[in-house]
């Protein structure tokens, strides 16, 4: 599903150079949780970012059904990551001013029939555990988990292999936190490979690889 080869990133600090990443390998199998501990400031954002592409490598490969991302165009690699990744993150980054079902819809709105994307829409809202009376609202009006689960059913409208969570219960109290790798451990079942990127322990044991990346380096716990 996901083959990372010798991924390095580097960032200047004044006249310095920053390791962030460093000769990185990892392998991911279909339909498999991966989670990644690590301090915050660690590497852990830009690897996810690296993985999709979103920053680019300074070398290494990243390989995701057998596509090598870095040998994508920005166009090729825009139309890639909206078709087959899905983003989940700490601060959910929904649109205030957009209700509930119009965020889910927004990744795909210009693509699809408007009818059956909002039928689409409904029904992950409703796998995910929000219920139709909140459909309409703002996000502003949610609880942090309730948001969260908004969060996940837009990075699944446009029917993602590979999920990407970013501190995904970073924001969550423990009731709300152990609903969400709930839903997880769901999604993973259906047949979706996730990718976690956490601090908390408790969340990461959930996965079946756990990670730390630490000074740049990844390894296995």
């Amino acid at each position: 599903m996901l083959a990372i080869k010798n991924l390095s990133k580097q960032y200047r600090i004044g006249e310095g150079l920053n390791n962030i990443l460093v000769n990185i390998n990892l392998e991911i199998q279909k339909e498999s949780w991966c989670s990644i501990i690590g301090p915050s400031g660690s590497g852990k954002s830009t690897f996810l970012n690296c993985i999709s592409g979103i920053i680019r490598a300074d070398q290494g490969e990243v390989l995701i059904d057998e596509i090598q991302l870095n040998k994508l165009s920005e166009k090729e690699l825009s139309n890639f990551r909206r078709k087959n990744i899905g983003f989940v993150f700490q601060d959910f980054k929904l649109l205030p001013h957009y209700s509930v079902i119009d965020n889910v819809m927004l990744p795909l709105l210009y693509d699809q029939d408007k009818i059956m994307l909002r039928k689409k829409a409904k029904q992950l809202l409703l796998d995910v555990g929000i219920k139709e009376e909140l459909f309409d609202r703002l996000p502003s009006s949610l609880s942090g988990g309730e948001r969260q689960r908004v969060a996940i059913a837009r990075a699944l409208i446009a029917d993602p292999k590979l999920l990407l969570c970013d501190e995904p219960t970073g924001n969550l109290d423990i009731e709300n936190r152990d609903q969400i790798t709930e839903l997880f451990s769901m999604l993973k079942k259906q047949g979706i490979t996730i990718i976690v990127v956490t601090h908390d322990l408790e969340v990461a044991k959930k996965g079946d690889q756990v990670y730390e990346l630490k000074a740049g380096i990844l390894r296995e716990k």
